[in-house]
């Protein structure tokens, strides 16, 4: 059910209890910390667009596919990244995902002679020639749309008023004075000042307010923050220039996801703060760009489609927005290494302590704190905890691999028509969440499996975007020893099919042969993932050892794994491979 926020009257989502919870539902009752936060959420898309990311008809699952095409035809900047979603093995789902540092880049209003215009460059024709050319760069998209669109943009977002006066004002001092390094930019008091080549006396620009449009910025000057626009000079042959538009940028994701920003609505800035209503006393009023995000990525109804119904293009969102808290906190640590007594570090005397000798080794180091999630102290640090531990209540007791499951009821239900999980990595990870937490409270406070006395876990995303946790448990004593009695270890571990005694709705055996069971491969199928040929290039054969031998009893050994029992009992589940049934025991 929905429940609305009681700061802002906004939309929540109510879940319901988790299995094994002892709470009554997961109320999210304040989107808004307490009255603190209130920002303008994202505008109805049009109608046309809306029905192309709710209807079940051929054109719209066909936009949807290809839906990061059409906003990158639309796009006024683009995204240089590099991308690794291409080399998944498998027919499985495929998810966003990039290696390195992302970065939005603008380059010139005009294109080289001879060239096709794209990007920002095309806001600069007449929309009925910009929706010509973008049919022509963009081979298989929507004429339709792309026509409504490109209309729709030119009447609502303010941003292509902006370029096309950019572009005048440029040609205008480029045909007055020297061309060289041609460039204005936009700052924060709605001007549009030019960069070298004019003559201020004679080549000011107007006061008056031709641009209606406010980039809201947190310093008064031009400065490292401003958007630049430059204009390329055919004549002299120069070489493109592009620049990178900063993410604290207000148009920073509204100028690479017109889809998302239609009407051109502002992103994150420094403007933003966060209101005291409650005389809390806050010593902090500046809203930092995780908060932001955190807002704008929190489901308040099922009926929002921005963004969450933009499939593949929410996935690229989600990993930009990422990437820009990331970029912004590695930016801080830089220009703040004096915080962090980075001073330290330098010099020629710890270089040769740590024996780098190499001449590139020395100078100026930029030092990450171990509280950068991620980075090599952080690492260090994790790994030094996980060995004291290990050290005080010796090996662990328990292994446990806690897996993501795309259908589970909680992720389900709340998909938007036509929708697939992969396409909400959102509702997966909070679920996900919930419940590693209520499997953390069954072992450390309920003691499921005993008297846990320490845990250490890590959480790993798999290629295809799903995450799994891997746990150890350390018992005391008394439970540890009780672990070797094979008895006790049938109790927690079952690696066989459920019988009818223990299943008898078959609820549990649907899970198992669903989610469990390994292949078919081997002789049933060469090509599984998990198919592999030795070294000389002979038999191809399982990484994973399948199929088991049957085992009567769980055995313990003293210098390996334990051999779980799997009883040659019968049962069977049946698997479809290359058009035929596959028989798989335990």
């Amino acid at each position: 059910m929905d429940v609305r926020c009681d700061d802002c009257g906004a939309l929540h989502w109510m879940g319901e209890r988790m299995a094994g919870s002892t709470s009554t539902n997961y109320r999210f009752t304040s989107c808004c910390r307490q009255g603190d936060i209130h920002l303008q959420q994202f505008r109805n898309p049009p109608g046309f667009l809306r029905d192309l990311l709710t209807a079940e008809n051929p054109r719209a699952r066909a936009f949807r596919k290809d839906i990061r095409r059409y906003n990158n035809a639309f796009a006024f900047t683009s995204v240089d990244c590099r991308q690794t979603d291409r080399g998944v093995r498998g027919n499985g789902p495929n998810c966003f995902q990039i290696h390195s540092s992302l970065y939005h880049v603008t380059g010139p209003l005009e294109p080289v002679t001879g060239a096709q215009p794209k990007f920002a460059q095309l806001y600069v024709y007449d929309p009925q020639v910009a929706a010509d050319v973008r049919c022509g760069l963009f081979d298989g998209l929507d004429r339709q749309f792309i026509q409504d669109f490109t209309n729709f943009i030119a009447s609502n977002n303010p941003f292509p008023m902006l370029y096309k006066f950019a572009a005048e004002r440029l040609r205008e001092a480029q045909q007055r004075s020297s061309p060289t390094d041609m460039r204005v930019v936009l700052n924060p008091q709605m001007r549009l000042i030019l960069k070298k080549g004019a003559d201020k006396r004679r080549e000011n620009l107007p006061t008056a307010d031709e641009v209606a449009v406010i980039i809201p910025d947190e310093s008064g000057d031009a400065g490292p923050r401003d958007v630049v626009l430059s204009i390329r000079t055919t004549s002299l042959g120069l070489q493109p220039k592009f620049t990178r538009i900063p993410p604290t940028h207000a148009s920073y994701m509204p100028l690479a996801y017109p889809l998302l920003f239609p009407q051109g609505d502002y992103g994150f800035h420094y403007g933003l703060g966060l209101r005291d209503n409650r005389n809390f006393g806050r010593k902090r009023s500046n809203l930092s760009i995780r908060e932001y995000y955190r807002y704008f990525f929190f489901g308040r109804s099922r009926n929002d489609l921005i963004p969450f119904a933009f499939g593949r293009l929410f996935q690229q969102f989600l990993v930009d927005a990422w990437a820009t808290c990331d970029q912004v906190k590695l930016s801080w640590l830089r220009n703040h290494q004096a915080n962090l007594r980075a001073d330290l570090y330098d010099g020629v005397t710890d270089a040769l302590s740590r024996n780098d000798v190499e001449a590139s080794e020395i100078g100026r180091r930029t030092i990450l704190p171990a509280s950068y999630v991620g980075g090599p102290r952080f690492t260090a640090r994790c790994y030094q905890d996980s060995m004291a531990i290990v050290r005080h209540f010796g090996h662990p007791s328990l292994f446990i691999t806690f897996t993501a499951n795309p259908n589970w009821p909680e992720i389900t239900r709340e998909l938007l028509p036509g929708q697939k999980p992969t396409d909400r990595p959102d509702l997966i990870t909070r679920v996900f969440r919930l419940k590693c937490k209520e499997l953390l409270t069954d072992i450390k406070q309920r003691n499921i499996f005993g008297l846990c006395v320490a845990d250490v876990y890590i959480i790993e995303y798999q290629k295809r975007g799903l995450p799994h946790m891997h746990l150890l448990v350390f018992l005391s004593p008394e439970f540890r020893n009780l672990l070797l009695d094979p008895a006790i270890i049938d109790r927690i571990i079952c690696a066989e099919l459920p019988t009818p005694d223990t299943d008898p709705d078959g609820h549990l055996t649907a899970v198992v042969e669903s989610a469990l069971m390994h292949g078919p491969c081997g002789t049933d199928n060469f090509d599984a993932p998990c198919m592999a040929s030795d070294d000389c290039g002979g038999r191809k054969e399982c990484l994973k050892r399948f199929p088991k031998s049957f085992s009567a009893e769980t055995i313990v050994q003293d210098d390996g794994y334990p051999v779980y029992r799997r009883r040659n009992n019968g049962r069977i589940c049946v698997k479809r491979c290359r058009g035929r049934e596959v028989f798989l025991d335990n």
